[in-house]
Protein backbone atom coordinates (compact mmCIF):
# COMPACT_ATOMS: atom_id res chain seq x y z
CA UNK A 1 0.00 0.00 0.00
CA UNK A 2 2.90 2.66 0.90
CA UNK A 3 4.49 1.90 -2.79
CA UNK A 4 1.42 2.96 -4.13
CA UNK A 5 0.81 6.21 -1.72
CA UNK A 6 4.05 7.01 -2.72
CA UNK A 7 4.16 6.91 -6.20
CA UNK A 8 0.55 9.27 -6.03
CA UNK A 9 2.04 11.58 -3.75
CA UNK A 10 5.33 12.60 -4.85
CA UNK A 11 7.38 10.16 -3.01
CA UNK A 12 9.48 9.34 -5.44
CA UNK A 13 8.80 5.94 -5.39
CA UNK A 14 10.12 5.27 -1.57
CA UNK A 15 8.96 1.96 -0.66
CA UNK A 16 7.83 0.53 2.82
CA UNK A 17 11.39 0.22 4.74
CA UNK A 18 11.26 -3.14 6.55
CA UNK A 19 14.31 -2.22 8.78
CA UNK A 20 16.57 -4.74 7.09
CA UNK A 21 18.04 -3.57 4.24
CA UNK A 22 20.69 -0.29 2.83
CA UNK A 23 22.07 0.20 0.01
CA UNK A 24 25.76 -0.54 1.75
CA UNK A 25 24.68 -4.31 2.94
CA UNK A 26 23.88 -3.52 6.55
CA UNK A 27 21.06 -3.46 8.66
CA UNK A 28 18.96 0.03 8.82
CA UNK A 29 16.77 -0.24 11.64
CA UNK A 30 13.21 2.10 11.51
CA UNK A 31 14.11 4.10 14.99
CA UNK A 32 17.47 6.07 13.59
CA UNK A 33 17.98 5.30 10.44
CA UNK A 34 18.02 8.29 8.01
CA UNK A 35 16.16 6.70 5.37
CA UNK A 36 13.27 6.15 7.60
CA UNK A 37 13.10 9.53 9.04
CA UNK A 38 12.96 10.77 5.39
CA UNK A 39 10.15 8.84 4.72
CA UNK A 40 8.65 9.81 7.77
CA UNK A 41 9.26 13.66 7.60
CA UNK A 42 8.24 14.17 3.97
CA UNK A 43 4.62 11.73 5.07
CA UNK A 44 4.18 14.26 7.96
CA UNK A 45 4.90 16.96 5.69
CA UNK A 46 1.92 15.76 3.66
CA UNK A 47 -0.52 14.81 5.90
CA UNK A 48 -0.04 17.85 8.21
CA UNK A 49 -0.27 20.91 5.42
CA UNK A 50 -3.41 21.10 3.70
CA UNK A 51 -3.02 19.42 0.53
CA UNK A 52 -4.17 22.35 -2.49
CA UNK A 53 -7.00 21.88 -5.03
CA UNK A 54 -7.78 24.11 -7.69
CA UNK A 55 -11.44 23.73 -9.47
CA UNK A 56 -11.01 25.54 -13.07
CA UNK A 57 -14.68 26.55 -14.46
CA UNK A 58 -17.51 28.15 -13.31
CA UNK A 59 -20.38 26.47 -14.80
CA UNK A 60 -22.27 23.37 -13.48
CA UNK A 61 -19.56 20.80 -13.20
CA UNK A 62 -17.04 23.37 -11.32
CA UNK A 63 -19.98 23.89 -9.19
CA UNK A 64 -21.01 20.57 -7.83
CA UNK A 65 -17.01 20.12 -7.93
CA UNK A 66 -16.81 23.24 -5.39
CA UNK A 67 -19.41 22.35 -2.87
CA UNK A 68 -18.39 18.69 -3.04
CA UNK A 69 -15.10 20.21 -1.84
CA UNK A 70 -16.44 22.03 0.51
CA UNK A 71 -18.56 19.71 2.48
CA UNK A 72 -15.70 17.94 2.54
CA UNK A 73 -13.74 20.44 4.00
CA UNK A 74 -11.03 20.75 1.39
CA UNK A 75 -8.80 23.36 0.98
CA UNK A 76 -9.61 24.30 -2.58
CA UNK A 77 -9.00 27.70 -5.04
CA UNK A 78 -12.03 27.93 -7.40
CA UNK A 79 -11.22 29.62 -10.33
CA UNK A 80 -14.59 30.85 -12.26
CA UNK A 81 -13.62 32.49 -14.73
CA UNK A 82 -14.38 36.12 -15.86
CA UNK A 83 -17.26 37.85 -18.33
CA UNK A 84 -15.92 36.48 -21.47
CA UNK A 85 -15.52 32.73 -20.05
CA UNK A 86 -19.38 33.26 -18.53
CA UNK A 87 -20.50 34.48 -22.19
CA UNK A 88 -19.24 31.63 -23.79
CA UNK A 89 -20.85 28.74 -21.51
CA UNK A 90 -23.27 26.58 -22.06
CA UNK A 91 -24.77 26.98 -19.45
CA UNK A 92 -26.51 30.25 -20.75
CA UNK A 93 -28.76 28.36 -22.62
CA UNK A 94 -30.50 26.09 -20.45
CA UNK A 95 -33.13 28.54 -18.58
CA UNK A 96 -35.39 25.76 -17.11
CA UNK A 97 -34.82 22.45 -15.89
CA UNK A 98 -37.80 20.88 -15.40
CA UNK A 99 -36.23 16.97 -16.50
CA UNK A 100 -34.65 16.38 -12.75
CA UNK A 101 -36.67 15.13 -9.82
CA UNK A 102 -36.53 17.66 -6.76
CA UNK A 103 -35.88 20.77 -9.06
CA UNK A 104 -39.05 22.25 -10.03
CA UNK A 105 -40.62 25.37 -7.81
CA UNK A 106 -43.71 23.58 -6.77
CA UNK A 107 -41.10 21.86 -4.02
CA UNK A 108 -40.64 25.14 -2.52
CA UNK A 109 -43.98 26.62 -2.82
CA UNK A 110 -45.84 23.74 -1.56
CA UNK A 111 -44.18 24.48 1.85
CA UNK A 112 -44.68 28.33 1.21
CA UNK A 113 -47.65 27.90 1.17
CA UNK A 114 -48.07 25.41 3.89
CA UNK A 115 -46.27 28.21 6.19
CA UNK A 116 -48.52 31.31 5.35
CA UNK A 117 -52.33 29.05 6.66
CA UNK A 118 -53.35 31.60 9.09
CA UNK A 119 -55.81 34.49 7.78
CA UNK A 120 -53.14 36.94 8.29
CA UNK A 121 -51.20 35.65 5.38
CA UNK A 122 -54.27 35.83 3.48
CA UNK A 123 -52.50 38.09 0.73
CA UNK A 124 -49.34 36.93 0.50
CA UNK A 125 -50.82 33.49 -0.11
CA UNK A 126 -53.10 34.60 -2.97
CA UNK A 127 -50.01 36.11 -4.34
CA UNK A 128 -47.67 33.43 -4.42
CA UNK A 129 -50.77 31.38 -5.46
CA UNK A 130 -50.96 33.68 -8.66
CA UNK A 131 -47.68 33.80 -9.90
CA UNK A 132 -46.40 32.74 -13.33
CA UNK A 133 -44.25 29.50 -13.42
CA UNK A 134 -40.97 29.96 -11.65
CA UNK A 135 -38.24 28.84 -13.48
CA UNK A 136 -34.67 27.10 -12.44
CA UNK A 137 -32.19 27.37 -14.87
CA UNK A 138 -28.36 26.06 -14.82
CA UNK A 139 -27.39 29.95 -13.56
CA UNK A 140 -29.65 30.08 -10.78
CA UNK A 141 -28.01 26.88 -9.69
CA UNK A 142 -24.57 28.10 -10.11
CA UNK A 143 -25.51 31.07 -8.16
CA UNK A 144 -26.88 29.25 -5.37
CA UNK A 145 -23.93 27.29 -4.94
CA UNK A 146 -21.95 30.26 -4.81
CA UNK A 147 -24.12 31.75 -2.28
CA UNK A 148 -23.89 28.62 -0.29
CA UNK A 149 -20.18 28.29 -0.37
CA UNK A 150 -19.76 31.76 0.56
CA UNK A 151 -21.96 31.83 3.76
CA UNK A 152 -21.33 28.27 4.67
CA UNK A 153 -17.77 27.09 3.65
CA UNK A 154 -16.02 30.74 3.14
CA UNK A 155 -13.07 29.07 5.33
CA UNK A 156 -12.48 26.32 2.57
CA UNK A 157 -13.00 27.78 -0.75
CA UNK A 158 -11.07 30.72 -2.48
CA UNK A 159 -12.94 32.52 -5.14
CA UNK A 160 -11.04 33.46 -8.02
CA UNK A 161 -13.03 35.39 -10.45
CA UNK A 162 -10.68 35.69 -13.55
CA UNK A 163 -10.40 33.05 -16.43
CA UNK A 164 -7.37 30.48 -15.92
CA UNK A 165 -5.21 31.01 -19.15
CA UNK A 166 -2.28 28.55 -18.44
CA UNK A 167 -1.13 25.22 -17.14
CA UNK A 168 2.24 23.55 -16.45
CA UNK A 169 3.34 20.62 -14.32
CA UNK A 170 6.63 21.68 -11.97
CA UNK A 171 7.82 18.39 -10.73
CA UNK A 172 4.37 17.01 -9.29
CA UNK A 173 2.47 20.05 -8.87
CA UNK A 174 0.07 21.75 -11.19
CA UNK A 175 0.53 25.18 -11.63
CA UNK A 176 -2.42 27.20 -12.70
CA UNK A 177 -2.69 30.90 -14.02
CA UNK A 178 -5.56 33.25 -13.64
CA UNK A 179 -5.23 36.81 -13.33
CA UNK A 180 -1.80 37.73 -13.40
CA UNK A 181 -1.20 34.85 -10.47
CA UNK A 182 -0.21 31.54 -9.95
CA UNK A 183 -1.76 28.68 -8.32
CA UNK A 184 -0.16 26.02 -7.42
CA UNK A 185 -1.51 22.48 -6.42
CA UNK A 186 -1.83 18.45 -5.79
CA UNK A 187 -4.72 18.19 -7.71
CA UNK A 188 -6.34 19.71 -10.07
CA UNK A 189 -10.55 19.87 -11.15
CA UNK A 190 -10.80 20.55 -14.84
CA UNK A 191 -14.28 22.01 -16.01
CA UNK A 192 -13.99 24.17 -18.35
CA UNK A 193 -17.14 23.29 -20.76
CA UNK A 194 -17.90 23.21 -24.62
CA UNK A 195 -20.03 25.73 -26.98
CA UNK A 196 -22.39 24.47 -29.24
CA UNK A 197 -22.30 25.74 -33.01
CA UNK A 198 -25.05 28.47 -33.43
CA UNK A 199 -27.13 28.69 -36.53
CA UNK A 200 -26.24 31.40 -38.53
CA UNK A 201 -29.49 33.34 -39.63
CA UNK A 202 -29.03 35.81 -42.72
CA UNK A 203 -31.16 38.38 -41.77
CA UNK A 204 -32.18 41.56 -43.78
CA UNK A 205 -32.34 44.65 -41.44
CA UNK A 206 -32.87 47.61 -43.22
CA UNK A 207 -30.77 48.06 -46.57
CA UNK A 208 -28.27 45.53 -44.64
CA UNK A 209 -28.23 41.59 -44.74
CA UNK A 210 -26.59 41.02 -41.25
CA UNK A 211 -25.58 36.87 -41.31
CA UNK A 212 -24.79 36.44 -37.23
CA UNK A 213 -25.83 34.13 -34.60
CA UNK A 214 -27.53 36.63 -32.42
CA UNK A 215 -30.96 36.37 -34.14
CA UNK A 216 -31.79 33.49 -32.26
CA UNK A 217 -30.91 34.05 -28.76
CA UNK A 218 -34.23 36.24 -27.69
CA UNK A 219 -35.67 32.47 -29.04
CA UNK A 220 -33.24 30.10 -27.00
CA UNK A 221 -33.87 32.40 -23.62
CA UNK A 222 -37.29 31.73 -23.95
CA UNK A 223 -36.90 28.55 -23.97
CA UNK A 224 -38.62 27.78 -27.87
CA UNK A 225 -34.91 27.04 -29.24
CA UNK A 226 -33.87 24.05 -28.07
CA UNK A 227 -30.66 22.68 -27.18
CA UNK A 228 -31.01 19.08 -25.91
CA UNK A 229 -33.17 16.55 -26.68
CA UNK A 230 -33.48 14.56 -23.47
CA UNK A 231 -33.40 18.05 -21.19
CA UNK A 232 -36.58 19.57 -23.56
CA UNK A 233 -37.55 17.49 -26.05
CA UNK A 234 -40.95 16.64 -23.90
CA UNK A 235 -41.67 20.36 -24.54
CA UNK A 236 -42.16 19.96 -28.37
CA UNK A 237 -45.32 17.35 -27.92
CA UNK A 238 -48.30 18.20 -29.50
CA UNK A 239 -46.94 21.13 -31.65
CA UNK A 240 -44.66 21.35 -34.66
CA UNK A 241 -40.74 21.31 -34.51
CA UNK A 242 -37.98 22.23 -36.40
CA UNK A 243 -34.43 20.59 -36.31
CA UNK A 244 -31.71 22.54 -37.31
CA UNK A 245 -28.43 20.96 -38.98
CA UNK A 246 -27.19 18.89 -41.68
CA UNK A 247 -25.49 15.47 -40.16
CA UNK A 248 -26.65 12.51 -39.18
CA UNK A 249 -27.56 13.52 -35.88
CA UNK A 250 -29.88 16.17 -36.82
CA UNK A 251 -31.66 13.71 -38.81
CA UNK A 252 -31.84 11.17 -35.86
CA UNK A 253 -32.87 13.49 -33.45
CA UNK A 254 -36.06 14.46 -35.68
CA UNK A 255 -37.05 10.74 -35.78
CA UNK A 256 -37.26 10.91 -32.14
CA UNK A 257 -38.81 13.64 -31.52
CA UNK A 258 -41.33 12.08 -34.33
CA UNK A 259 -41.33 8.68 -32.51
CA UNK A 260 -41.15 10.11 -28.97
CA UNK A 261 -43.75 13.01 -29.36
CA UNK A 262 -45.12 13.07 -32.96
CA UNK A 263 -43.50 16.66 -33.02
CA UNK A 264 -40.90 16.76 -35.92
CA UNK A 265 -42.18 18.25 -39.10
CA UNK A 266 -39.44 19.23 -40.77
CA UNK A 267 -35.09 19.55 -40.86
CA UNK A 268 -33.87 22.50 -41.51
CA UNK A 269 -30.04 22.13 -43.04
CA UNK A 270 -29.49 25.93 -43.18
CA UNK A 271 -28.05 25.86 -46.61
CA UNK A 272 -25.20 23.04 -45.78
CA UNK A 273 -25.69 19.46 -47.89
CA UNK A 274 -27.44 16.83 -45.56
CA UNK A 275 -24.65 14.17 -44.69
CA UNK A 276 -26.67 11.50 -43.05
CA UNK A 277 -27.03 8.41 -44.57
CA UNK A 278 -29.70 6.60 -46.81
CA UNK A 279 -31.37 4.73 -44.14
CA UNK A 280 -32.14 8.00 -42.42
CA UNK A 281 -33.23 9.66 -45.68
CA UNK A 282 -35.73 6.85 -46.26
CA UNK A 283 -37.13 7.22 -42.34
CA UNK A 284 -37.37 10.83 -42.27
CA UNK A 285 -39.24 10.44 -46.16
CA UNK A 286 -41.26 7.47 -44.35
CA UNK A 287 -42.24 9.62 -41.29
CA UNK A 288 -42.84 12.51 -43.78
CA UNK A 289 -40.49 15.06 -41.91
CA UNK A 290 -39.93 17.67 -45.01
CA UNK A 291 -35.84 18.58 -45.39
CA UNK A 292 -35.56 22.12 -46.36
CA UNK A 293 -31.75 22.72 -47.73
CA UNK A 294 -32.63 26.88 -48.07
CA UNK A 295 -30.32 29.17 -45.68
CA UNK A 296 -32.60 30.78 -43.10
CA UNK A 297 -33.57 34.43 -43.74
CA UNK A 298 -35.01 35.36 -40.44
CA UNK A 299 -36.79 33.68 -37.41
CA UNK A 300 -39.47 35.41 -35.95
CA UNK A 301 -42.46 34.95 -32.91
CA UNK A 302 -43.76 37.02 -30.31
CA UNK A 303 -42.10 37.84 -26.75
CA UNK A 304 -39.41 35.07 -27.34
CA UNK A 305 -41.71 32.28 -28.77
CA UNK A 306 -41.38 31.33 -31.85
CA UNK A 307 -43.83 30.81 -34.63
CA UNK A 308 -42.18 30.68 -37.97
CA UNK A 309 -38.75 30.91 -39.55
CA UNK A 310 -38.45 31.73 -43.15
CA UNK A 311 -35.97 30.54 -45.64
CA UNK A 312 -34.30 31.97 -48.81
CA UNK A 313 -36.62 31.57 -51.91
CA UNK A 314 -39.84 32.80 -49.63
CA UNK A 315 -40.90 29.71 -48.04
CA UNK A 316 -42.35 30.00 -44.05
CA UNK A 317 -41.78 27.16 -42.16
CA UNK A 318 -44.85 27.23 -38.75
CA UNK A 319 -43.24 26.13 -35.93
CA UNK A 320 -43.37 25.97 -32.26
CA UNK A 321 -39.94 25.04 -31.20
CA UNK A 322 -36.46 24.20 -32.93
CA UNK A 323 -33.79 22.16 -31.82
CA UNK A 324 -30.51 23.06 -32.76
CA UNK A 325 -27.98 19.88 -33.62
CA UNK A 326 -24.83 21.80 -35.27
CA UNK A 327 -23.02 20.30 -33.83
CA UNK A 328 -19.97 21.51 -31.51
CA UNK A 329 -18.50 24.86 -32.33
CA UNK A 330 -15.36 23.96 -29.55
CA UNK A 331 -14.35 21.84 -26.42
CA UNK A 332 -12.18 23.88 -24.10
CA UNK A 333 -9.76 21.41 -23.94
CA UNK A 334 -6.70 24.03 -24.04
CA UNK A 335 -5.06 23.61 -20.47
CA UNK A 336 -5.79 19.81 -20.59
CA UNK A 337 -3.64 19.91 -23.50
CA UNK A 338 -0.96 21.92 -21.93
CA UNK A 339 -0.52 19.70 -18.94
CA UNK A 340 -0.30 16.27 -21.82
CA UNK A 341 -3.95 15.10 -20.89
CA UNK A 342 -5.01 12.26 -23.66
CA UNK A 343 -8.18 13.42 -26.16
CA UNK A 344 -10.79 11.29 -28.01
CA UNK A 345 -11.11 11.41 -31.54
CA UNK A 346 -7.38 12.01 -32.99
CA UNK A 347 -9.66 12.26 -36.31
CA UNK A 348 -11.10 15.45 -35.49
CA UNK A 349 -10.18 19.14 -35.04
CA UNK A 350 -7.89 19.61 -32.07
CA UNK A 351 -10.80 22.18 -30.69
CA UNK A 352 -14.05 19.71 -30.59
CA UNK A 353 -11.89 16.65 -29.07
CA UNK A 354 -12.98 15.94 -25.57
CA UNK A 355 -11.08 15.12 -22.44
CA UNK A 356 -10.38 11.13 -22.01
CA UNK A 357 -11.49 10.25 -18.70
CA UNK A 358 -11.82 7.01 -16.34
CA UNK A 359 -14.73 6.20 -14.41
CA UNK A 360 -13.42 8.14 -11.72
CA UNK A 361 -12.93 11.35 -13.67
CA UNK A 362 -9.57 10.85 -14.07
CA UNK A 363 -7.73 12.31 -16.83
CA UNK A 364 -4.28 9.86 -18.50
CA UNK A 365 -2.46 13.05 -15.72
CA UNK A 366 -1.83 11.75 -12.14
CA UNK A 367 -4.48 13.62 -9.89
CA UNK A 368 -5.50 15.81 -13.16
CA UNK A 369 -9.56 15.27 -12.93
CA UNK A 370 -12.02 16.58 -16.11
CA UNK A 371 -15.40 16.75 -15.56
CA UNK A 372 -18.58 17.92 -17.89
CA UNK A 373 -19.36 18.44 -21.53
CA UNK A 374 -15.67 18.95 -21.78
CA UNK A 375 -15.10 14.80 -20.90
CA UNK A 376 -15.79 11.21 -22.62
CA UNK A 377 -14.77 7.69 -21.30
CA UNK A 378 -13.11 5.55 -24.12
CA UNK A 379 -15.84 2.04 -21.97
CA UNK A 380 -18.85 4.37 -21.68
CA UNK A 381 -21.01 7.02 -23.37
CA UNK A 382 -20.96 10.43 -20.67
CA UNK A 383 -24.15 11.61 -21.21
CA UNK A 384 -24.22 15.90 -20.94
CA UNK A 385 -26.38 16.28 -18.42
CA UNK A 386 -26.81 18.72 -15.24
CA UNK A 387 -27.00 15.46 -13.16
CA UNK A 388 -24.37 13.39 -14.90
CA UNK A 389 -22.07 16.38 -14.48
CA UNK A 390 -22.62 16.43 -10.51
CA UNK A 391 -21.89 12.68 -10.58
CA UNK A 392 -18.55 12.73 -12.58
CA UNK A 393 -17.76 15.96 -9.97
CA UNK A 394 -18.69 13.65 -7.22
CA UNK A 395 -16.84 11.25 -8.51
CA UNK A 396 -13.57 12.98 -8.82
CA UNK A 397 -14.02 14.84 -5.55
CA UNK A 398 -14.31 11.52 -3.94
CA UNK A 399 -11.22 9.94 -5.20
CA UNK A 400 -9.01 13.35 -4.33
CA UNK A 401 -10.65 13.34 -0.77
CA UNK A 402 -9.62 9.72 -0.79
CA UNK A 403 -5.82 9.74 -1.17
CA UNK A 404 -5.76 12.48 0.56
CA UNK A 405 -6.81 10.90 3.80
CA UNK A 406 -4.68 7.67 2.79
CA UNK A 407 -1.73 9.64 3.10
CA UNK A 408 -3.16 10.74 6.24
CA UNK A 409 -3.48 7.44 8.05
CA UNK A 410 0.42 6.58 5.87
CA UNK A 411 1.80 9.31 7.87
CA UNK A 412 0.20 8.60 11.07
CA UNK A 413 1.30 5.02 11.20
CA UNK A 414 4.83 6.10 9.95
CA UNK A 415 4.88 8.32 13.07
CA UNK A 416 3.76 5.42 15.86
Amino acid sequence: MYRRLADRSGLGGVARSTGKENAGGGERTNHGGSYFRHFRDRLQVLAMSSASIVIVGGGIAGSAAALRAAQYHLHTVWILGDADTERRSRAQWVVNIDNMIGIHEGVVKKKYLASLKDESFAAARKHLEGLEPQNIGTRDIIENTKERIGAEYSEYIEFVESKADRARLDGQKFVIGAGGKEYPADYLVLATGVMDRQPSIKREKGEQIIDDPKWIYPFANRESVLYCIRCEGHLTAGTCAAVIGPSEAAAQLAMMLKERYDSACSVLTNGETPSWSEASENILRLYQIAVHRERITDVRGKKGRLNTIALEGGTQVDVAYALVAAGLFRVYNELARELGATLTDPEEPIDVRHVEIDRHSETSVPNLFAVGDMTRRKDEGVMKQVYTSQEYAVRALDMIDRRIRQIKRAALVAQS
